[in-house]
């Protein structure tokens, strides 16, 4: 069986009435969004109502309680795991926990709790832990509390001591649960192969007859033994590996570490990102071949101590593991997995992902969003760790090209909205993706997400100025107007929901804003500090630049559209200056203003003040120390 849903009301985050109610895959499961989210509380969600593994217990206090917008606190609160896809082993297992939905045996898991506040001051948390979807059904404890025991990796563990020898060690717990342990705890039979009891035993034996050991043992029992016992209770010491004990104290004396890298002899002590990656391997190999637990793993932020091209190794040998498994002994491992990290998201399926943001989630599977079959495979082959911050963004410019990218964050900052205040990424995909990536944030059953998408397309019709530029391309008078109506009509043809398409007035971003009278001198004097001259200071680039620019607005014959194809002419011809140096330039001369917000503003073309307005409507995090 498998986590099908979490449903959480009354619980942090979860108001009673806007409840979480998320539905899981049996595999791979990944939380993205930004922080203060609610993914911790996803998480946390079926930690309190299964319990899990190891020596960590939750326990339900006041502040688990939802706080409403009044500033009371919830005084009830509700979690329910629902398990489906039971086997007919499980369902006979736990048939009286069970519900029957329409002839389907379903499982759930129910924590009811209610704050109390004591007479005295303080409060204290009644809990009560049910089965059935009201949790009105029988208690769950026992074999099925056991066997619904999960395992939960904590970030910033301490994995090498999770995996050192010492009493009740998680290690020493992972090595007796595995089925294969079972025969090893017990001498052979006769003629059989030696048991690790046996093996154990024998080293025993071979340090206890070693003469330095037996030396030892009798000056600590002469010297001072004798000495300190009493007549009738004599003391005496063994020194030895203390193999005669419990099969468990046997484990206890096991540890798990890495070898040291090829060429070294000693063992070394290795980082903190390896280690953890020996641990998470231990605990899939218990989850995947013991029989006699639900195999479910909670993971909080992997990449805590994992470089970048471990996460994504990480994340492929997760993705395997959690893929069926090929052998009947094995189990599907379900992963439930929080992260920030770019790539990690960008590392696993598209639609095994789930954006939590405001207090919701999000699935991204197929026919939860607005992306096709062939989107999701596209997606798979270009969404890389830079694009992938869009699952961490309060808001999101998607732009086709590099000039973009440089220089709508300098536009931004001089408008007086600077986009990492406003947790605004940009996005650079191409032509081709733009909306690919947009549909990501459409929800087919037509939910706004609470996340601005501003698409800023290139209106790609030059304007009948540039003719000499484009050479035999059509132009905004050449081209036939059905022609012209059906592709102005594809710039904004995905738009809804959260998407809004702002498309370049005239062509490219670069010549609409070489056509602004105010600013085009800026971007001619940025073409002109990309060509260079030796003979000159930047100062005098930029001073020439404009006086050059002043002379073109100044003669009668000209328009803004002829201004502006010069100056966009390098940029245009092949092997012409580069685009995006030229942004670099212009991104530098745009800080360098001493423009008022309200001032820069007016001298931009509407389309990128309304897109950066837009992306950036999202309210912009509170200032450090800010209630």
């Amino acid at each position: 069986m498998h986590l099908a849903e979490i449903f959480a009301s009354g619980f942090r985050c979860f108001a009673a009435d806007a409840p979480l109610n998320i539905g899981l895959q049996p595999g791979l499961n990944v939380l993205v969004g930004p922080n203060d989210a609610g993914k911790s509380a996803v998480v946390d969600a079926p930690r309190h109502v299964l319990w899990t593994r190891g020596d960590d217990f939750l326990r339900l206090d006041a502040s688990d309680f939802h706080v409403r917008a009044d500033g009371q606190r919830e005084t009830e609160l509700l979690i329910r795991c629902k398990f489906d896809s039971l086997t007919p082993a499980e369902q006979s297992r736990f048939l009286e926990w069970c519900s029957n939905e329409g002839g389907t045996l379903r499982l759930y898991v129910c924590v009811r709790a209610t704050l109390r506040r004591q007479r005295g001051g303080g409060h204290i948390v009644m809990t009560q832990y049910r089965a059935c979807k009201d949790a009105d059904g029988p208690p769950v404890e026992g074999d099925l509390r056991e066997y619904l025991r999960t395992t939960y990796l904590r970030p910033l563990r301490d994995a090498e001591r999770e995996l050192r020898s010492g009493k009740r060690s998680r290690l020493s717990r992972i090595l007796g649960a595995m089925p294969m342990m079972a025969s090893q705890s017990a001498p052979a039979a006769a003629g059989g192969a030696a048991t690790l009891v046996d093996t154990m035993k024998a080293a025993d034996e071979s340090v206890e007859n070693n003469a330095a050991v037996q030396n030892i043992e009798q000056a600590v029992n002469r010297s001072y033994l004798e000495s300190l016992s009493f007549a009738d209770d004599p003391l005496t010491a063994t020194l030895s590996l203390g193999a005669k004990g419990s099969f468990d104290q046997l484990l206890e004396r096991l540890e798990l570490y890495l070898n040291a890298p090829p060429g070294q002899i000693e063992r070394l002590n290795r980082g903190l990102g390896y280690n953890n990656l020996l641990f998470m391997a231990a605990e899939l190999l218990l989850l995947q071949s013991h029989p006699d637990q639900v195999p479910l793993l909670l993971i909080e932020e992997p990449e805590a101590h994992l470089h970048p091209q471990l996460q994504t190794l990480f994340m492929q040998v997760l993705e395997e593991r959690a893929a069926p498994p090929m052998q009947a002994s094995q189990q599907q491992v379900q992963v439930l997995l929080s992260t920030h990290s770019p790539t990690l998201a960008a590392g696993c399926r598209l639609d095994a992902m789930i954006m939590i943001i405001g207090h919701k989630a999000y699935p991204l599977a197929q026919g939860k969003t607005n992306l096709a079959a062939d989107d999701y495979e596209f997606l798979k082959r270009f969404l890389d760790a830079t694009k992938a911050n869009l699952f961490f963004a309060r808001g999101l410019i998607v732009v086709e090209g590099d000039a973009e990218n440089i220089l709508l964050p300098a536009i931004a900052r001089r408008m007086g909205r600077p986009l990492g205040k406003h947790g605004v990424s940009i996005i650079k995909v191409g032509h081709r993706g733009l909306f690919r990536y947009s549909r990501i944030l459409q929800r087919a059953d037509g939910t706004v997400m609470p996340v601005p998408v501003a698409l800023l397309p290139d209106r790609d019709i030059p304007p009948d100025a540039a003719a000499k530029i484009v050479g035999a391309r059509k132009t905004e008078s050449t081209l036939f107007p059905a022609k012209k109506q059906q592709h102005l009509a594809g710039l904004t043809k995905d738009d809804g929901g959260n998407v809004r398409s702002f498309p370049s007035e005239q062509w490219t971003l670069e010549f609409d804003l070489s056509r602004m009278p105010d600013l085009a001198a800026l971007v001619h004097a940025a073409v002109k500090l990309v060509k260079g001259d030796r003979r000159k200071t930047r100062d005098q680039i930029i001073a020439d630049a404009t006086a050059k620019v002043a002379a073109w607005q100044a003669g009668a014959n000209k328009t803004d559209d002829d201004v502006a194809a010069l100056i966009f002419a390098p940029m245009a011809k092949k092997g012409g200056v580069s685009k995006s140096e030229v942004a670099e330039q212009l991104a530098r001369l745009i800080d360098e203003l001493p423009d008022a917000p309200a001032v820069f503003r007016a001298k931009l073309p509407p389309y990128i003040a309304n897109a950066i307005d837009y992306a950036t409507s999202s309210p912009a995090p509170p200032a450090a120390g800010a209630a």
